[in-house]
């Protein structure tokens, strides 16, 4: 009894201060420790690279190199719309894809490059509060992927109608009523592959501070809805239209390599048709290379976004989100350069134009001045090509001097090879002489 009484007192009393050791030593483990899944969230958030101060060099060259795009893009869809509603020659099916290209781009310029630029300026990707701020953040990327989208199966449509022309060139396939239709749907697809975006969008608020961000609701499961987003826009409007683009103009430019020259083979003859496969083969890698090129990044960029552990956990570097949207906004811009510089008509329009900026009367710079093309000369029989050449004096206030006709003899030969040009313009209404 006397061990009992003794023994156990001073063992309970050990146990007792054992216990209270084990749960100091717990608690400062929990306090020090954190549990696993928290422990991998604190890593991922300390293994976030820190965010680097612009400097006022940086900004200044992103915001001019916003500006020179932006401008660039307006004044070259523009001239590309203008120059095709003033020429009654080039109001055909070709053209019309052309205006169309050119109508979305230049809504692609005035849409979404000012968001770009205006975060740029501010330096914060801060949004509006209230109710305004809910629906800006809704429609405004909708109408922006509508416009980029339009301008994407755009391109396809000129490829699709130049395949046609080129390739049967005896057969009307790409009609009046056939190219409404893909005008029509060159907008709907966008529509409704861009509707989701309505939905997705939603205005965060973070430590007070509104931010636009793609934020899938219920039902939606967040991640499994943007990844799978992401991969039908990548196929839809990259992958498909791209691979159908390459594929169209190689058959086109395989079937110019393969045409011969009507008539006699002179060395002239074989100039000619070596000069305009040349140039016709630099247009279409031109179109096909910027387009593969500038849509590239932006793609890239949400792929990372959503399947980098890295990029997810810590969001897109700003420099890289600025490349991808800086050459998304490009191609709008470099559209109209291509078809200004590759094509003749839309070439000499714009001179035309800046020319009338220029000029006192500049009406007679335009089409009822023009009247060029073959005829027979009623004194010596022999075929005349007319073409109009303009002299004009340094002085700005002379302007135009005088406007004369200038002939030149043609053989019966260039005649031939001008009737097979001829053919192939009015099927194709796009290409010329020099662009075949």
């Amino acid at each position: 009894m006397f061990l009992t009484d003794c023994v156990f007192p001073v063992l309970d009393q050990t146990l007792s201060t054992i216990n209270n050791m084990e749960n100091a030593i717990s608690n400062v483990t929990n306090d020090t420790y954190p549990e696993e899944a928290d422990n991998q969230f604190t890593d991922d958030i300390y293994s976030c690279p820190p965010v680097k101060e612009r400097t006022a060099l940086e900004r200044t060259g992103k915001i001019t190199a916003l500006v020179v795009i932006i401008a660039t893009s307006l004044v070259g869809n523009i001239l590309i719309i203008y120059v095709t509603q003033r020429n009654r020659n080039m109001r055909k099916i070709a053209y019309t894809f052309v205006v169309n290209m050119a109508i979305a781009d230049l809504l692609t310029t005035l849409i979404n490059m000012p968001e770009t630029l205006v975060v740029e300026i501010r330096n914060t990707d801060e949004w509006f509060a209230g109710n305004v701020g809910v629906v800006l953040c809704k429609l405004l990327p909708f109408c922006q992927e509508v416009c980029a989208f339009c301008a994407i199966l755009s391109l396809l449509a000129i490829a699709l109608d130049r395949f046609f022309a080129i390739c049967f060139p005896l057969k009307r396939i790409m009609t009046q009523r056939i190219s409404k239709i893909i005008l029509l749907f060159s907008w709907l697809i966008p529509l409704f592959a861009s509707a989701p975006m309505i939905v997705a969008n939603n205005v965060i608020q973070d430590e007070g501070t509104s931010y636009c961000v793609e934020e899938w609701p219920a039902p939606f499961d967040p991640d499994k809805s943007s990844n799978d987003y992401t991969i039908i826009l990548f196929v839809l409007f990259y992958l498909f239209p791209l691979v159908v683009i390459s594929i169209l103009y190689i058959c086109v430019i395989y079937k110019i390599w393969r045409r011969r020259a009507p008539g006699n083979h002179s060395s002239r003859t074989n100039q000619v048709y070596s000069r305009s496969r040349r140039k016709a083969l630099k247009m279409f890698i031109a179109i096909v290379v910027c387009f593969a090129l500038c849509w590239l990044p932006y793609h890239v960029t949400f792929f990372l976004t959503y399947y980098n552990e890295e990029f997810y956990n810590c969001g897109t570097p700003r420099d890289v989100y600025f490349i991808s949207e800086y050459f998304s906004h490009a191609i709008s811009a470099l559209n109209p350069c291509i078809y200004i510089i590759f094509n003749r008509d839309y070439r000499n329009g714009a001179k035309r134009v800046l020319y009338s900026c220029c000029c006192r009367n500049p009406s007679m710079l335009y089409p009822q001045s023009m009247n060029t093309g073959t005829a027979v000369n009623s004194r010596t029989g022999e075929n005349e090509n007319h073409e109009m050449k303009t002299f004009h004096s340094r002085s700005l206030r002379l302007g135009i001097q005088r406007i004369r006709n200038r002939k030149i003899k043609v053989s019966n030969e260039d005649v031939s090879l001008k009737g097979d040009v001829f053919l192939v313009k009015y099927n194709q209404g796009f290409l010329n002489q020099d662009e075949i």
